[in-house]
């Protein structure tokens, strides 16, 4: 038993704790109104944990920097959610605003994101959905950057848990209202777009010299991670065969261009804080392109990290790095704990960071080839880390992007790659983008692949019935049995079948 106590079980990281109870602090807030019994129950659980531990330690620290943290998050989401929906009653004549985004028309209809919104010559401080119905050309004259004046049919409020649990794209955008409108009473007044969007359309262009135009449309999707070009069909294919996050700028996407940075820098000689800084204006401005995704932003900010730990003469440490960023991004956005994309994103890294070293150590046991072991380990612990992730969205559970990562991640780095050194060069020397057909027969076998695996009749089931709160202990099991757990296996297995038995109960 005193083996037991004293053991130690997992390196204390103070970044890790922070940034994981201002998450729970946040999901506390939102559960006591929803479901506040087994909210409590779970809460007096992991407060007595803290204690046993901060008393078996000795170390205050070990309770203040969880509480403090947990306090901060639950005041963080109620200061969030009563600021955005502190919103006025309006009902303007007129309104003005500037589109900065355009999704493709379904059912005789087109949805427009739009900014600097005027309300009868009232400017507002929030942004706009807008959804314009009745033209056939409803997309004439209307593009990014379009100032528009249109006569609303109706005005109100978003509302922010409309979906059940705070929606954290409507918060990040400061859509406050929602708006309907006759494309017959709108006018285009204007045109005013910034320079990300001019820059995004004249790459786009460039694309269209040398792809078709769904690999243009795919082209420009996995470049800045919009998707408003593609069609339904094109990315329910991806997202059926488990590669969707291919078409949404990721760790994955920061990680080529920074691997072809180094190899550029590394010709020239460049080193040291020179690289850093190159690199991480270069970063920066592509994050700033990209409109400052929540998964570019984590993956800029652990780059940063890894670079400047040797710098200072420190180790670097992922699980740290990642931490740092889900702080800065939890204060950018305390609902973001709550968004799919930010949980999708976290989850992958550390899904890695936690159980790729020991799924690569036993696949290399079975003599399987090293390049086919690093790829399988990084699959299944990214498929693993989201399993309940997936299961709570979407709920399905999709087995096949295991091997859907394993044949199309190499295929989609080298069509990656080719578009983003081609449209750089490009810039300066517009008639490269021709070579770009080049690229055509690799993003139509990538295509082709995610169709026939997104088809076959095991990608996707139903699953059982997740919540929150299940989707953070199953992640703390995940830490009980990866890599990160220093204690003795028996000692494993006695402290997680509480917490299994608390899983359960939470799926009931």
């Amino acid at each position: 038993m005193r083996s037991f106590i004293k053991e130690r079980w997992f390196n204390y990281r103070p970044l890790c704790v922070v940034m994981i109870f201002l998450a729970l602090g946040s999901i506390f807030a939102f559960y006591i109104t929803n479901n506040l019994i087994f909210t409590l129950i779970s809460s007096i659980f992991i407060l007595l944990l803290i204690i046993i531990i901060a008393i078996v330690k000795r170390k205050l620290q070990y309770f203040l920097v969880p509480i403090l943290s947990f306090i901060v998050g639950i005041s963080s989401y109620f200061i969030a959610v009563n600021l955005f929906t502190n919103a006025g009653e309006q009902s303007p004549n007129i309104i003005q605003a500037r589109v900065y985004s355009v999704d493709i028309p379904t059912d005789g209809r087109v949805k427009l994101y739009a900014d600097s919104v005027i309300f009868d010559k009232n400017k507002q401080n929030s942004n706009l959905i807008i959804y314009l119905y009745d033209n056939s050309n409803i997309f004439d004259g209307i593009e990014i950057g379009s100032v528009i004046q249109f006569e609303p049919t109706k005005v109100y409020k978003s509302d922010l848990f409309y979906s059940g649990i705070p929606n954290s794209n409507i918060y990040t955008n400061n859509l406050k209202y929602s708006v309907t409108a006759s494309i017959n009473k709108l006018t285009v007044i204007g045109n005013d777009k910034t320079f990300a969007e001019s820059l995004r359309e004249y790459i786009k262009e460039n694309l269209s010299n040398g792809l078709t135009n769904e690999n243009t449309e795919i082209a420009y999707s996995a470049l800045f991670g919009d998707k408003s070009l593609l069609s339904d069909d094109q990315y329910s294919a991806y997202k059926l065969s488990g590669v969707a996050h291919l078409l949404a700028v990721s760790g994955l996407h920061v990680g080529i261009i920074v691997g072809i940075l180094f190899w550029i820098l590394k010709r020239l000689k460049i080193n040291g804080w020179k690289r850093v800084i190159i690199v991480g204006v270069i970063l920066l401005l592509y994050a700033y392109m990209c409109g400052f995704s929540v998964s570019i932003i984590r993956a800029v900010i652990m780059t940063l990290v890894l670079m400047i730990a040797p710098l200072v003469f420190r180790q670097y440490d992922s699980i740290s790095s990642i931490s740092l960023a889900g702080i800065i991004v939890y204060f950018i956005n305390p609902l973001a704990v709550f968004d799919v994309s930010t949980l999708m994103s976290f989850s992958c890294v550390f899904g890695i960071a936690l159980l790729y070293r020991p799924i690569y150590n036993a696949l290399c046991k079975t003599h399987m080839p090293v390049f086919l072991s690093k790829s399988l380990a990084m699959s299944c612990s990214t498929t693993i880390s989201l399993l309940f992730i997936m299961a709570y969205f979407f709920k399905t559970l999709n087995l096949i992007s295991i091997i859907a990562n394993i044949i199309l991640i190499p295929i989609f780095t080298i069509a990656f790659t080719l578009v983003f050194v081609l449209s750089l060069i490009s810039m300066i020397i517009p008639f490269v983008t021709y070579l770009l057909v080049i690229v055509n027969p690799i993003f139509d076998l990538l295509n082709l692949i995610a169709i026939v695996l997104g088809n076959l009749p095991i990608s996707n089931f139903s699953t059982m019935h997740i919540t929150y709160i299940s989707i953070f202990i199953y992640s703390f099991i995940i830490t009980l049995i990866s890599r990160m757990c220093r204690a003795e296996y028996e000692h494993r297995v006695i402290i997680s079948l509480p917490i299994v038995a608390l899983l359960v109960v939470s799926l009931v």
